[in-house]
C-alpha cells in the first residue's frame, strides 16, 4: 500500500518536468500558424519601429521558430526594405510570443539581403538602432539602453551593400560569413569575412551603445580588392584618387583599425583615431585629374603611367595624415606627404626624389635662363578638395599667364622626362 502511494507521488515531479514539454509538442500541433506569425510581426515592428513583413512562421518541436523571407522595411519608405532574410531561427518560446515579447538567445539567419547607408545629409538610415536614446550617460538608477539579454548571431550567405552618399561610394560585400554577441542592450561585437571585387576582406568591431555617446572600434583588412568608381572613399586616404571621377585601377591591400565615439560629426571629428597602411599594386593613373593637372607642364608617355603605390595613413585631430605615399611611375619615385580633412579640404606636397641629379646639362642650361631651382622645380603642391583636386608648380597653377616661358618649360620637361625613363 505505501509503495503503491510513493510510485504516486513519484509521478509529480516526473509530470511537472515532462508536462512543458508535451505542452509545447501541443502547441507546435495546433496553435494557429497565422496567429504566431502575427505576433511576431507585432513583436518585430515594436521592437525596431519599422514596417516588418514575413511570409511564413513555422514552430519547431526541438524549440525556437522559424521565420522565412522576413523583411524589415527602412523609417521613410516601408516599401524600400533595408533587410531581406530567406531563412531566420529564433529560439523564442510561443509563451513570450503570446507575451508580446522576442527575448531570444540565439539567432541564425540564412541568405541575409543588407543595406547599411549613409543619406546625402550625413544621416544614417539605421541610427536609431545604433544610439540607444538619452542625451547623458546612463546613472546607477538608468536602467540604460534596451536590447538582447544576451543574444548570439550567426549569419551565412549574406550580401552586404554599403551605401555613404556624401562621398558617392557604393560597395558589395558578397558571401559574407560572420558571429557576434548582442549582450543587455549595450555591447555588440562581432566579426566577419566575405568578398568584395574579386578580392577577400575580414572584419572586426564592437558597438557600446552609451546613450548620447556611442563608442566604437573596427578593424578591416582586405587583399586583391579591384579599384572601381565605387570605392570613391579612398580619395580621402589616397590623393592621388581625389578629383571628379575617380579612375584610378588597380589591385589593393589594405589594413585600417578606427575608433571613436559620439553620434554627431563634431564628436566624431575630435575622437575619431586611428591608422592604417595601404598598397595598390598595379596602379593605373590614365585619366585620373592628378595626370591631366600635372601634363599641363609635363608630359608623360603612356608606359609611364602604370606603377606601384604604397602608403601608412595616421587619422587624428579632425584630419587624414600622410607622411609618406610612394607613388612609384616613371623609375623614380613620386613622394607625397600631407593631410585631407573630414570635410574633403586637402593639402599635400608632392615632390621627385633625385630629380637635382637626374637632370641632364641642357636642361640645366634652360633652367638657369629661366632663373628656376632645380630643388624647388621637383616640388608640387595638391591642393583643393577631393572633388576639385589643383596642382600647383613653383607656387604657381600649371598653364597660368604668370608661368615664365611656358614652351621653354614644355621643352625641360620632355629634357628631365626623357632622361628619367632611359
Amino acid at each position: 500500500m505505501k509503495c503503491r502511494w510513493f510510485r504516486r507521488l513519484m509521478l509529480i515531479p516526473i509530470g511537472v518536468a515532462v508536462a512543458p514539454a508535451l505542452l509545447w509538442c501541443l502547441v507546435v500541433l495546433v496553435a494557429p500558424t497565422n496567429w504566431a506569425r502575427k505576433h511576431v510581426v507585432a513583436a518585430l515592428e515594436r521592437s525596431s519601429g519599422r514596417s516588418v513583413g514575413l511570409d511564413s512562421l513555422r514552430v519547431c518541436f526541438g524549440g525556437g521558430i522559424d521565420l522565412k523571407n522576413l523583411r524589415i522595411g527602412a523609417p521613410d519608405a516601408p516599401a524600400d526594405p533595408w533587410l531581406v532574410a530567406d531563412q531566420v531561427h529564433l529560439d523564442v518560446g510561443v509563451f513570450q510570443i503570446l507575451c508580446g515579447r522576442l527575448d531570444a538567445t540565439a539567432l541564425d539567419v540564412d541568405g541575409l539581403d543588407l543595406r547599411v547607408r549613409r543619406r546625402a545629409d550625413g544621416t544614417f538610415e539605421l541610427a536609431d538602432l545604433v544610439h540607444s536614446g538619452g542625451p547623458t550617460r546612463p546613472t546607477d538608477g538608468d536602467p540604460g539602453p534596451t536590447g538582447p539579454t544576451n543574444l548570439q548571431i550567426v549569419v551565412k550567405r549574406a550580401r552586404i551593400r554599403v551605401v555613404d552618399e556624401p562621398t558617392r561610394t557604393d560597395v558589395v560585400l558578397e558571401n559574407v560569413a560572420g558571429e557576434g554577441t548582442w549582450e543587455e542592450g549595450r555591447t555588440i561585437t562581432g566579426s566577419m569575412s566575405g568578398d568584395v571585387n574579386q578580392g577577400a576582406f575580414q572584419f572586426s568591431g564592437s558597438l557600446l551603445r552609451i546613450p548620447g555617446r556611442p563608442a566604437f572600434e573596427g578593424r578591416l583588412w582586405a587583399d586583391g580588392v579591384v579599384l572601381d568608381d565605387g570605392m570613391a572613399f579612398l580619395r580621402y586616404l589616397v590623393p592621388v584618387m581625389a578629383g571628379a571621377t575617380p579612375k584610378v585601377r588597380g589591385d589593393v591591400t589594405m589594413e585600417m583599425y578606427l575608433r571613436g565615439d559620439g553620434e554627431t560629426r563634431e564628436l566624431l571629428r575630435q575622437t575619431l583615431v586611428g591608422n592604417g597602411r595601404i598598397l595598390i599594386d598595379p596602379i593605373q593613373l590614365d585619366g585620373t585629374e592628378l595626370l591631366s593637372e600635372v601634363e599641363k607642364s609635363v608630359t608623360l608617355p603612356t608606359r609611364s603611367r602604370v606603377g606601384s603605390l604604397r602608403t601608412d595613413v595616421a587619422v587624428k585631430d579632425g584630419k587624414i595624415l600622410t607622411k609618406k605615399l610612394a607613388l612609384n611611375i616613371a623609375r623614380a619615385p613620386l613622394v607625397i606627404a600631407g593631410w585631407t580633412d573630414f570635410d574633403g579640404n586637402l593639402d599635400y606636397r608632392m615632390s621627385l626624389d633625385g630629380l637635382a641629379e637626374k637632370v641632364p646639362a641642357r636642361a640645366r642650361q634652360l633652367l638657369a635662363e629661366l632663373d628656376l631651382d632645380v630643388a624647388a622645380l621637383s616640388s608640387l603642391q595638391l591642393h583643393g578638395t577631393v572633388d576639385d583636386l589643383q596642382v600647383s608648380v613653383l607656387g604657381r597653377t600649371p598653364g597660368a599667364g604668370s608661368m615664365p616661358d611656358k614652351q621653354k618649360l614644355k621643352l625641360l620637361g620632355r629634357e628631365i622626362r626623357d632622361n628619367l625613363l632611359r
